[in-house]
């Protein structure tokens, strides 16, 4: 089974737990690192695409910093659902729409009413679905293709996956196991969402979680950067209770820019 099959079958599984993890510290610090890189208050009329999108947790967080409109491309139509079933509780129509694909995998090919290009392109936890290098490579094309110059990026990745803040569970995440691949690893993630936790495979590759910056430079990115952990809210709040967590991070949120 590929590794975007394996993907597909196990967010058919979490899909109505998962948003339970914006609630989780891990899911609190990469929200406010996401707002900080996407500047809240100025995407005003800019229309964004979200690749990997899911149930729409950050697509909705685009809306409510004044998006024009974001497309989410996800490959679980479960997911999709839950974020189309969201908009509809929320009485919003057509702000937010939604497209089954591959993301790995050119998104021409499906026939979608995509926009040719975006103001802003978000790819949220996808690398960490990758488990070679040619997956990886069809993510960032799509990423280069639909990003207009001067657009910006937003991803979250992988920071370090063997990080000991990762095996406590202390900010609401853990590994079941970690196992290397060829140019990686693979690691069973654990969600503490409630009422019960989101398990699934996750595969990352060391160009991701090592921090190369080669991949967002073949895609025609520029000016990447780590948002610094210190900047969110949450750790401005509490110090103490993040300081671990800064010393060895198991996520990151890269900014970048379109050439």
């Amino acid at each position: 089974m590929s590794s975007q099959d394996i993907v597909k079958t196990s967010y058919a599984q979490v899909a109505t737990a998962y948003d339970g993890y914006a609630q989780t510290p891990a899911g609190i610090i990469e929200a406010q690192l996401i707002a900080r890189a996407l500047g809240p208050g100025d995407l005003t009329g800019l229309h964004v695409l979200d690749l990997g999108g899911g149930s729409g947790i950050h697509a909705r967080e685009c809306i409510d910093y004044g998006a024009e409109s974001v497309d989410i491309v996800d490959i679980s139509p479960e997911m999709l659902q839950i974020a189309s079933n969201i908009e509809e509780s929320l009485g919003r129509e057509g702000k937010i729409r939604f497209f089954e694909a591959d993301v790995s995998k050119p998104l021409s090919e499906y026939n979608h009413p995509l926009r040719e290009k975006y103001d802003v392109v978000m790819a949220n936890w996808i690398f960490s679905h990758a488990d070679k290098r040619s997956t990886l490579e069809g993510m960032f094309a799509n990423i280069g293709a639909y990003l207009k110059p001067g657009g910006i990026f937003v991803g979250i990745r992988d920071a370090n996956p063997f990080s000991h803040e990762f095996k406590t569970g202390k900010y609401g995440a853990h590994t079941g196991w970690v196992k290397e691949i060829e140019g990686g690893v693979k690691y069973w993630a654990v969600l503490h969402c409630k009422p019960e936790p989101v398990e699934f495979e996750v595969a990352s590759l060391e160009i991701i979680y090592g921090g190369s910056k080669e991949l967002y430079e073949n895609a025609g990115l520029t000016k990447i950067v780590e948002m610094s952990l210190e900047s969110a809210q949450c750790v401005k709040d509490d110090p103490e209770f993040w300081a671990d967590f800064l010393k060895d991070p198991f996520l990151a949120v890269v900014r970048a820019v379109k050439t």
